[in-house]
């Protein structure tokens, strides 16, 4: 009877490490692009193809028209477009109480007319905060946008960094992150990284997936700025 009560044991403690190994192996990243499309486009969307991976193009508005054949080469291979709004520029979106709003409704009826469909999914240049308003932000949420900031920043759209300092930057940011929302830019120091940035995630048994307009938000309003745990 100890023989057979060891033996069950074991089995239920095997069984339990195989169990928590897989929980720990299931681990999810979200890769974001932003400023683009742009004449990158068609190589990032090749290295994302590579791993199978799927990511959010947070668009501006100028691009979108410069490049609708990118636009449809993002759907087509199955992810999912954002807005970056029109100017990218501080002192232009964050003026006035509904400059945000208003360049994310402008760049909203731009991309329903390059590829037929609006988004409710945003991201406001260099974060919603400490740049934005609480009032310009319960604005946006006002006209159900979900506003989208980061969790993962290699600052890969600073000057020209090596893959090594990215990569410094993305393991740090991952200690203790529970939901990685990873910042990339369209642009050709990233495009040429981004085998290099994957094929580490993939090692560390990440699989990518788009953000979907069902999701909560990360923000920084919410997490930092005057949102946080306020109603809107």
């Amino acid at each position: 009877m100890r023989k057979i009560a060891l033996i069950l044991a074991i089995i239920l403690l095997i069984f339990s490490v195989v169990a928590l190994a897989s929980t720990e192996g299931e681990k999810t990243i979200y890769l974001t692009f932003d400023d683009g499309p742009t004449h990158n486009t068609p190589q990032i969307l090749s290295i994302l193809k590579k791993y199978n991976a799927k990511a959010t193009f947070f668009v501006l508005e100028e691009r979108i028209t410069q490049y609708p054949e990118y636009m449809k080469m993002i759907i087509a291979e199955g992810h999912s477009i954002g807005l970056h709004g029109v100017s990218h520029n501080v002192n232009t979106i964050y003026s006035t109480p509904s400059t945000p709003l208003n360049e994310m409704n402008s760049a909203n009826e731009t991309l329903y007319k390059c590829l037929g469909f609006k988004t409710k999914l945003i991201r406001t240049p260099y974060g919603s905060y400490p740049y934005m308003s609480l009032e310009q932000y319960k604005i946006l949420k006002a006209a159900n946008y979900n506003l989208w900031d980061w969790t993962v920043d290699p600052r890969d759209g600073v000057g020209t960094p090596d893959i090594s300092a990215i990569l410094s930057r993305i393991k740090t940011d991952l200690k203790g992150n529970e939901r990685p929302v990873l910042l990339l830019h369209d642009r050709k120091t990233t495009a040429n990284n981004l085998d290099a940035v994957l094929s580490f995630l993939a090692s560390r048994n990440y699989t990518f997936d788009t953000i979907t307009e069902t999701m909560d938000p990360i923000n920084f309003m919410e997490l930092y700025g005057p949102a946080k745990n306020k109603s809107s």
